[in-house]
């Protein structure tokens, strides 16, 4: 099989959901996942902390969050198997960040040939 990131895209204040709001959130992640692990589809995955930094050009100038220009930002991320692109995006279509309005992207890892490096 080939190995997929699936990165998921949700407005910043994703990061505002109440505690309750967030333990639902967090198990239908969980339910999610093990279909994904029983069909060994599944490689890794986390959620990612809200605050960050960005790196950018030559001048190496740093700001705060991913977001400082953007309603957006990456929250989480993973690791899918899959035969195909085709097969990934329909894997991705069960992500539960999607019924908050969030928005995902697929894209196949290229595997580096050991001797290469």
């Amino acid at each position: 099989m080939k190995e997929f990131l699936m990165l998921i895209r949700e407005n910043v204040v994703y990061g505002e959901m109440t505690a309750q709001e967030m333990q639902e959130d967090i198990q239908k992640h969980i339910q999610w996942v093990e279909k994904l692990v029983s069909s060994g589809n599944f490689k890794d995955g986390n959620p990612l902390e809200a605050k960050g930094s960005c790196i950018s050009g030559s001048d190496k100038i740093v700001t705060d969050g991913p977001y400082a220009e953007s309603k957006e930002c990456v929250s989480g991320y993973y690791f899918l198997l899959a035969n195909s692109l085709e097969e990934a995006t329909q894997l991705a279509k069960g992500c539960p960040a999607l019924a908050i309005g969030a928005s995902v992207e697929v894209r196949e890892i290229i595997m580096m040939d050991e001797e290469a490096s």
